[in-house]
């Protein structure tokens, strides 16, 4: 079974060894992290980071074994969905990525030099996850 949860006390070991082993330096201490675990193991984790009225997103780290399962987005969507229930509706990300872009975030002509990728949390969750709306 594959579930996702916020962080806890009782995981920050092991979610430090999937960071170190991804060369990601996080103190685990501030932001919304998520963890998916296939039983009890992790094999993902997100961070977005809360700055005013908008997120970062900082990582998505999935485990090779469990890369091209969606699982990633699968983190992206609990991290988004927090994020919305605080009232925050755009996230930002630092740098280009063709996988981001592929889901849904876009080139952002504002902050370009600072976050080059924008995603407005409604237009994400507004859009079908797979395919147009109108095909079955």
């Amino acid at each position: 079974m594959i579930t996702l949860t916020q962080i806890d006390k009782e995981d920050i070991d092991a979610v430090n060894t999937v960071l170190v082993d991804n060369k990601i330096k996080d103190d685990l201490t501030e932001g919304i992290i998520y963890v998916l675990r296939s039983r009890q193991n992790i094999i993902g984790v997100g961070k977005v980071s809360i700055v005013e009225s908008y997120g970062i997103l900082k990582y998505i780290v999935v485990n090779e074994t469990y890369r091209g399962s969606n699982y990633g987005e699968s983190i992206l969507r609990g991290l988004l969905f927090k994020c919305q229930s605080m009232g925050i509706n755009k996230v930002y990300y630092h740098n280009y990525d063709i996988y981001l872009e592929k889901i849904g975030f876009k080139h952002n002509d504002s902050l370009k030099e600072e976050f080059p990728l924008i995603l407005k949390i409604n237009d994400f969750f507004n859009k079908s996850c797979y395919g147009e709306v109108y095909e079955i």
